[in-house]
């Protein structure tokens, strides 16, 4: 953030309209002179955020999320403070004096994007070329149209084995760096291009960045590997990307779910019937790095791998990942097909759409897996199921569901609900986390003083009469972080010789001692009715509270005082303070 001005921070912000731009995230609807919507934060089921064009501010009456209009990209986009003031200066059409994206990239890595970006350039226009005609029939022919060809950046490596080799080192970029990044490779001294005669599908990484390319033979030749893939690198690491990731995310939290798939292809197929929140792994095996980049999403998880064996069992093992990982998680088993793309191409878009509308929860799906192998009419195979299932259950933290599940355990096979309830304990005690609308931990006790402290705070982020208000009558806070905060409005006004509660949002971002106690002042206050008379009732009530504190001190000395020159001298003290406590 050093290296953008607070200056041009605040004109971006001050030329930003946080109803359109949290707008084009999630739908709002006026209410009086606010706007309302459904919190993207937790499991809103009704308006609970109120977004001010006056303030420029959000706040979650549920949740207590606050913020401005960079922090709420920030939380929604789940990117970096200055990211999310680059995306937002990009949505108001505008651009930063300083590239945010290239900040703590190396120079290396900067040249290895700029080198991934004109490989696509190359590899899509060798598609249009005559050299393409070919190629563009079997994507046609496989049913990939026009649209979904540009959506994907679908591309061509030529038959040539140097054309791209030829291409980047004409560009000077070394032969080295190109072999490290797996674009080409060497074979007895002899350089050849990696992808040649297949047609190209570019990787991205979380941010929509060209890491790598799977590539694809499009002829019937023979001795050749179907598909091909990039090898890791310093921008390739399969583990931490999830195809499609970029594109989806925005429509997954609009549909509050994403479907994921294996392999590209599947993406692909998904997205060309309409459905847009769809990603691949591009392998069965989900990584802890995958799940939190899905996890930050906050939707609903809906499995959908192939059907086969190891597509069943992926699904099993990365359920139960997810489950643990506390993410909603859905199945679809598809019938009658290897993967989606048959799938849909066999059965066509709309048998699809109907799986994804009843998928089943992944506790159903997982107890139907759990039957497998057993005849659940000898007593062993039955011990063996309710005992899965039980297991099962102590990774279940919805306590109706649990209960739910041993009711039906209990009755389908005449067991008793109290063995039950008993043998889950054994498993592993159950431990019940608060919903999120709590925070997961019980909110601060305030009282008075605290309330009418962190008020004044508010009112001071306002403006320079309740800044000069303050200091008139009140001069400072005895608790030392409410008189940093106080400092801190101070020192801003001063520097910037204006304030807002939107900009001070923004300057105290990368100061972690205060900034999440000032948003919390900021969700408290927000709605607060800001005049000189409300501050001035606050002043007053703290001035008596510090007063009778005060008093309470010295009669509390007085009491422990021998000298009774100086018990005199407390006594007059705390007569003249009860005179200013009148």
């Amino acid at each position: 953030m050093a290296s953008v001005s607070n200056e041009e921070i605040n004109e971006i912000r001050a030329s930003a309209d946080i109803v359109s731009i949290i707008g084009s995230y999630i739908p709002l609807t006026q209410k009086g002179k606010n706007y309302v919507g459904v919190c993207p934060f937790h499991d809103d089921h009704s308006p609970s955020m109120s977004v001010s064009p006056d303030k420029q501010i959000y706040k979650c009456f549920a949740c207590g999320a606050s913020g401005n209009v960079f922090t709420f990209v920030s939380e929604y986009e789940n990117v970096s403070f200055i990211e999310a003031v680059r995306i937002v200066a990009s949505k108001c059409g505008k651009e930063l004096s300083v590239s945010t994206y290239n900040n703590n990239i190396s120079p290396i890595l900067k040249e290895e994007y700029e080198i991934m970006d004109l490989t696509q350039k190359f590899f899509l226009n060798n598609l249009r070329t005559k050299f393409g005609i070919e190629a563009l029939d079997y994507l046609k022919n496989r049913g990939l149209n026009e649209d979904i060809i540009k959506e994907f950046g679908i591309g061509l490596s030529l038959d040539s084995n140097e054309a791209l080799y030829q291409l980047l080192t004409k560009k000077n970029y070394d032969t080295k760096l190109l072999l490290d990044m797996g674009l080409i490779n060497s074979n007895n001294g002899k350089i050849y291009d990696m992808f040649s005669r297949r047609i190209t599908f570019p990787l991205w990484d979380k941010n929509g960045n060209i890491v790598g390319f799977s590539a694809r033979v499009y002829r019937n030749e023979k001795n050749i590997s179907k598909y091909m893939n990039s090898k890791e690198s310093r921008l390739f690491k399969k583990g931490e990307t999830l195809y499609n990731y970029h594109k989806a995310k925005d429509v997954a939290k609009r549909e509050k779910k994403i479907i994921v798939v294996e392999g590209f292809m599947d993406a692909i197929r998904i997205s060309s019937i309409g459905i847009k929140n769809v990603i691949a792994l591009q392998g069965t095996a989900m990584t802890m790095d995958q799940i939190q980049l899905l996890k930050k999403l906050r939707v609903k998880v809906i499995l959908c791998l192939d059907n086969d064996n190891a597509g069943l069992i992926a699904t099993v093992n990365n359920g139960d990942e997810l489950v643990k990982n506390e993410v909603e998680t859905e199945v679809i088993r598809l019938s009658g097909a290897k993967d989606p793309d048959e799938y849909i191409l066999a059965n066509g878009g709309e048998s699809f759409k109907e799986n994804v509308e009843h998928p089943l929860t992944y506790f159903e799906f997982k107890m139907n897996y759990l039957k497998q192998n057993k005849d659940l009419n000898k007593v062993e195979d039955l011990s063996d199921y309710v005992n899965d299932v039980l297991k099962s259950l102590t990774e279940i933290e919805d306590p109706i569901l649990r209960e739910l599940t041993l009711n039906k355990l209990s009755k389908e096979y005449n067991l008793s609900l109290s063995v039950l309830k008993t043998k889950l304990e054994q498993f592993a005690p159950i431990k019940i986390k608060k919903e999120k609308i709590e925070n997961k931990k019980e909110k601060e006790h305030k009282d008075a003083f605290m309330i009418g402290s962190e008020k004044i705070l508010y009112f001071m982020m306002n403006g320079e009469e309740y800044i000069r208000e303050y200091q008139k009558k009140l001069g400072l806070f005895n608790d030392s972080l409410y008189r940093e905060i106080a400092n801190e409005i101070v020192y801003f006004y001063e520097t910037n010789k204006k304030i807002t509660v939107a900009d001070f949002i923004t300057y105290v971002n990368d100061k972690d001692h205060i900034k999440e106690k000032v948003r919390e002042i900021v969700s408290d206050s927000a709605n607060d009715e800001v005049t000189i008379a409300a501050m001035d009732e606050y002043i007053d009530a703290l001035s008596r509270m510090l007063i009778k504190n005060e008093i309470k001190r010295l009669k509390s000395l007085m009491k422990s005082e021998l000298d009774e020159a100086k018990k005199l001298e407390i006594a007059l003290q705390i007569k003249e303070l009860k005179k200013e406590d009148v």
